[in-house]
């Protein structure tokens, strides 16, 4: 790419607060930080959403599965919640610069990429805890932010990658290498 390429990527908010988080996802500010100053070492602007959960059922929420997020209404809230994201990307798009990819949240039921299946409660409902050992053959479910950001990015013909910021991952894990190495593709891409 060029020295003129100007880059922006679009976040969900808790990769910037942390706050947001539910508290099993772990209130990682080390990992946050990291994330946010490889934004500014590279130049890369920033939109990021509202957090829906956060939204919807305040700080003091108990953690959910994908399951009892999935209504209308939260559907309806995250859709209303991309409007000015999705002004903000058409705009930055519109003025030459380029969208390197959405980022997501490790295990999250609603910003996730790669929501696997998760074990039952007492209550008989999706549980947020991941199953011991997934079948790795099983196809992953977006959550349901990702889910729409997806149909409203393929409206208006934009392909990007979604990358899962890996909160829960150990520091030299698998996961994360392949995280910050899917990243660097993203964003500095070799011609």
């Amino acid at each position: 790419m060029s020295k003129k390429d100007k880059k922006i990527v679009l976040i969900s908010q808790c990769l910037v607060n942390p706050y947001c988080r539910v508290h099993i996802l772990g209130q990682n500010f080390p990992l946050s930080r990291e994330l946010l100053d490889y934004f500014m070492e590279h130049k890369v602007g920033v939109i990021q959403y509202h957090c829906p959960e956060t939204i919807a059922m305040g700080l003091q929420r108990n953690p959910q599965g994908r399951q009892q997020y999935d209504s209308i209404f939260f559907r309806d809230n995250c859709k209303k919640l991309l409007k000015i994201p999705m002004l903000m990307v058409r705009e930055f798009i519109k003025n030459k610069y380029r969208l390197t990819c959405f980022i997501g949240l490790e295990n999250s039921p609603t910003c996730g990429i790669h929501w696997g299946k998760h074990k039952i409660n007492r209550y008989q409902t999706e549980s947020p805890n991941p199953i011991d050992k997934p079948d790795a053959n099983e196809p992953a479910l977006k959550g349901i932010m990702a889910e729409i950001l997806e149909e409203e990015l393929s409206q208006e013909n934009i392909k990007v990658p979604f990358l899962e910021f890996p909160t829960q991952s150990e520091i030299n894990s698998e996961k994360r290498k392949k995280f910050w190495g899917d990243l660097k593709n993203a964003v500095e891409p070799e011609i």
